[in-house]
């Protein structure tokens, strides 16, 4: 199993808008005419793990967003309108085994803000960090990571470069010592 972001940010370093709409819904013409590589993304996924933050405003989207198993990092009950098949974990571990036991072996897309992702981070779970850089400043937000997370070296796997100028880069954390 890989554990992957792909995670759309603002130049400053936002994630979502301070009501929490994530910045790629702010692009014109996003997902209809161009949705920067998102759906080949999680057509190589075969899970999703979220926090409960980023879970919660998709109960009331139209459609339900997945077609993969979802995780949700929370240690609160989910309202009853969730979809009965959600596990859910208190800890990034715990979700983990979950995933495990429930057959996923593939790739996992690890959606959400900073102390979900980070949680994972901590625990060496992550194996590849997708971030698409929308060519905006935002000012105000959610930040991409928490203000006190560690220092963290990356390698540049591969990058793509879209005729808007939003860039598509693909990291692997680094190994200590790397």
């Amino acid at each position: 199993m890989r554990i992957r972001t792909y995670t759309f940010v603002t130049l400053d370093g936002f994630v979502s808008t301070p009501d929490g709409r994530p910045v790629q819904l702010l692009l014109p013409g996003f997902p209809g005419r161009t949705a920067y590589g998102l759906p080949e993304f999680l057509s190589t996924c075969e899970g999703v793990v979220m926090g409960r933050t980023t879970f919660l405003p998709a109960l009331d989207a139209p459609d339900w967003p997945w077609t993969q198993p979802v995780f949700v990092l929370t240690s609160s009950a989910l309202p009853d309108k969730a979809p009965a098949d959600v596990q859910t974990a208190s800890t990034a571990a715990e979700l983990v085994q979950a995933m495990e036991a429930a057959g996923v072996t593939g790739d996992v897309h690890l959606i959400g803000g900073p102390s979900t992702i980070q949680a994972f981070h901590d625990i060496g779970t992550v194996d590849e960090v997708g971030l698409v850089l929308v060519p905006m400043i935002q000012g105000r937000g959610v930040r991409l990571t928490p203000s006190d997370i560690e220092p963290m070296s990356l390698t540049l796997q591969s990058t793509r470069t879209f005729p808007d100028g939003v860039i598509e880069t693909f990291y692997r954390p680094q190994a200590n010592g790397e």
